[in-house]
């Protein structure tokens, strides 16, 4: 602990150090003060300017300001950009004295978010966004952690999987369901739902990473703004934003290839539909397959995702937004339970051979999702404007079997086999949205109103049976689906329909108290509503029942350096709907909803011209009102007085020491346990939440000469050893990742080579399932 305290505070103080250094107050010197704009009259972010022939230069804002110290004198001041034609204005600086400069540069806004920055901030640092509080915010004005993986850091790690995502995102661990969803564990809380463009959607099974601008995690419990139903909050949430239209026309073709036989497919195109530019497409089509390490199991999937924008005004802007994707696998379809009677205590010790998968190919999953999504967006006035978003989220399995590996022996387990078989789920959220800007008196406010509908709903037909007995030492007997049907129709299907439906309103105001003081104040009160389930066979409801939440929010930031360092602290609030439950003398036990809460408080930093990005947080998440089991006369109750804490602190940090020298990092320690629980957990740490967790990747290319473009990343994650039951008896290892990659990067196209899992670990995931060996992609993309 005092060695990463110590290395925090080097990497806080030294740019101030740096920066005091810099900002010298001689009388000699005076100050250009300048703002650039696009052509469609944005402000230019993250755009060099130069002092020609001296080493000073400076980077524009997120409003599109810079500021450079200078002695008296006359400069030329030379506004680059790559791929555009440089900029030169004169200008002359006079004693103690500030002059202000003023540039455009033949670039919108969308264009410019499409270019990656060779010098300036770290192209790899956190965007600036709205989705994260709602309202136009930096970050270093919100309370509240989060980080952004950006469409730059997916193109230098040819990210083909979700995963490779989730592993740049300080603390977090990816975390599956055995369906296939794919998420991740954020403080010590497992979430496999994500939200898609700030709303509730359905689990994205078979999501492909090419249709992402970015994803957006979302650190602590986020009730308040994001509900609950399917999203646990206690921990945090991610939010998927998918690839918007731009006002020109491009577009690129990918096509990756490598180990495992794996390939895909993808292309990206935008046009605009209309000569003012007031109507833009962009479509976005991608398909791939793989074979698995193991000697069965394969994966592939195609998604169509066109996204289509109208703005009729300066005030009226339609978007429609949609993706279709379908999916077949039988890789991440196998569980393990039972694993009390072997004497291997942790899956590097237990012999169930780490090639061999216990499936076959014919057992597998096949489904799908359909993402239809519109957003409305009015400006009411000059203060204020509307934000009316839709969403239709619909799945499906159209088959799933899943397999479970039950434990006898060392040596011998039986198989059984989870029939679910069909089943559909669903979501359609409507949500209206206020947003003002204003000054009441002296004091600024950034408000947020809002007022959120949600409905979902699941229909599925299951059974599980016992399918074999196994002796690991032997061959595996025939496995198909023909005798899984026979066995499950013999059995019995279950049938059961579930609906649900929310309704809340919350508010949100951040108020300056100060320039470089504000505070955020923010409330919830949600509806949760359901039937419960409905038997088929009976025809009738059971399990119905309703609650009320109220979820708060605070938060308070002072920037000592404005726009530059941030000391934060915020109480934030998150709750899960939970239903009741009948108790062994046939009573009903109503219970409340569970509720995380959490202080957190930290520092954030954007240093040196924003060539630095750092935040350390330390929190503290108290889970209440969970269920725990007693005991009593000899019969076993529930009652809901049990509690969870989840504590830690982490450290994310994004730098460039020099141009094109790009890293991201991250540090965080958890502990998460039960602490007022049943006895066999009292005490006990959470399932698959290591303390510890650790990634970084960094990537330098060549800014000028002939070689300008070639270049290499490379980068780890380290993962501490965690529990796979609830006893703390059995261990998921740890493990270490180290991936490269060499690139040539040019404004037409780019080829790339990525090695993953070089030191060609073995490890397993949160379902106990062997991950990749190493592997090596080859991707080749033509730009238009």
């Amino acid at each position: 602990m005092k060695r990463i305290t110590r290395c925090m505070l080097l990497v806080l103080v030294l740019p101030l150090h740096i920066l005091a250094m810099d900002d010298n107050n001689s009388t000699d010197i005076g100050i250009i003060k300048g703002k650039i704009t696009t052509s469609d009259h944005k402000p230019a972010i993250a755009v060099t300017v130069l002092v020609k022939g001296s080493s000073k230069n400076a980077v524009t804002d997120d409003e599109g300001n810079f500021s450079i110290k200078l002695p008296a004198g006359v400069y030329e001041l030379e506004v680059s950009l790559i791929g555009y034609v440089k900029q030169t204005k004169s200008v002359t600086v006079e004693k103690q004295a500030t002059v202000g400069i003023q540039f455009q540069i033949e670039v919108s806004d969308v264009q410019l978010q499409e270019i990656i920055v060779t010098s300036g901030r770290n192209k790899f640092a956190a965007r600036e966004t709205e989705q994260v509080a709602r309202i136009p915010l930096k970050k270093l004005e919100n309370p509240q952690v989060y980080q952004v993986i950006g469409r730059a850091l997916m193109n230098d790690q040819v990210v083909t999987d979700r995963t490779d995502i989730y592993r740049n995102v300080a603390g977090a661990v990816p975390n599956f369901a055995v369906g296939g969803s794919q998420g991740m564990s954020i403080r010590g809380f497992a979430n496999t739902t994500g939200m898609r463009n700030g709303m509730i959607t359905s689990a994205i099974v078979p999501l492909n990473p090419a249709i992402l601008d970015r994803v957006e995690v979302i650190k602590g419990p986020s009730g308040t703004l994001f509900g609950s139903n399917r999203n646990m909050t206690l921990g945090g949430v991610y939010n998927y934003i998918t690839k918007q239209p731009y006002d020109h026309f491009g577009g690129e073709f990918n096509y990756t290839g490598g180990s495992f036989e794996f390939s895909r497919v993808f292309a990206d195109l935008n046009t605009p539909l209309d000569k003012e530019k007031k109507q833009l497409l962009r479509l976005v089509v991608a398909g791939q397959t793989e074979s698995s390490f193991q000697d069965q199991g394969f994966a592939k999937n195609y998604t169509i995702a066109p996204v289509f924008s109208y703005r009729v005004n300066d005030r009226l802007k339609f978007t429609i937004d949609a993706d279709i994707t379908r999916s077949s696998f039988a890789m991440p379809t196998l569980a393990i339970a039972s694993l009390n009677n072997v004497s291997a205590r942790s899956f590097k010790e237990l012999q169930l051979g780490y090639n061999r998968s216990y499936i076959t190919n014919n057992v597998n999953v096949d489904n799908g999702i359909n993402n239809i999504q519109a957003r409305v967006e009015y400006k009411l006035s000059r203060n204020w404007a509307s934000q009316t978003n839709y969403l239709y989220s619909e799945g499906f399995y159209k088959h799933f079997y899943w397999t479970i590996l039950n434990l006898l022996t060392d040596s011998t387990l039986y198989r059984s086999v989870r029939n679910q078989t069909p089943e559909k789920f669903g979501n359609i959220q409507l949500q209206q949205n206020f947003i003002g800007d204003f000054n009441i008196g002296s004091f600024r406010n950034r408000v947020v109103v809002g007022l959120d509908y949600n409905y979902g709903y699941n229909s599925l037909y299951r059974v599980t049976v016992n399918y074999d007995t196994l002796n690991i030492n032997k061959p595996l007997n025939d496995y198909n689906t023909d005798k899984i049907n026979l066995l499950s129709w013999q059995k019995g299907f279950y049938a059961s329909t579930t609906k649900s439906s929310s309704y809340a309103v919350y508010v949100s105001d951040v108020f300056n108290i100060a320039p470089n003081l504000l505070a955020m104040l923010s409330l919830r009160a949600d509806k949760f509503t359901t039937d419960g389930n409905y038997n088929v066979a009976t025809g009738k409801f059971s399990g119905g029942y309703q609650q009320t939440s109220f979820s708060p929010k605070f938060g308070l930031v002072y920037q000592p350096i404005q726009n530059k360092l941030a000391l934060f602290a915020n109480y934030l609030n998150g709750f899960v709907n939970t239903a009741p439950l009948l108790q062994p003398d046939n009573t009903i036990l109503k219970l409340n909803p569970q509720y995380g809460n959490q202080w957190e408080v930290g520092v954030k930093a954007d240093l040196i011209q924003r060539k630095l990005n750092a935040t350390f947080s330390y929190y503290n998440i108290d889970v209440t009102n969970s269920t725990r089991t007693e005991v009593i006369n000899g019969r076993t109750y529930a009652i809901q007085d049990g509690t969870q804490r989840s504590r830690g602190y982490e450290l994310e940090l994004a730098a460039t020491p020099v141009a094109g020298f790009n890293i991201i990092a991250g540090y965080a320690y958890n502990e998460n346990k039960y602490t007022k629980a049943s006895p066999a957990i009292q005490g006990k740490m959470i399932t698959a939440s290591p303390q510890q967790v650790g990634n970084i990747w960094a990537s330098y290319s060549i800014t000028q000469g002939k070689m300008k473009g070639m270049g290499i990343g490379a980068g780890g994650n380290y993962v501490s050893s965690s529990w796979f039951d609830v006893t703390n008896s059995f261990a998921i290892p740890s493990y270490t990742l180290l991936d490269a990659t060499v690139f040539y990067d040019q404004p037409a196209y780019r080829l790339a080579l990525k090695g993953n899992n070089l030191l060609n670990k073995e490890y397993w995931n949160t379902n106990g399932t062997p991950q990749k060996p190493i592997h090596f992609l080859v991707s080749v993309t033509i730009r238009l």
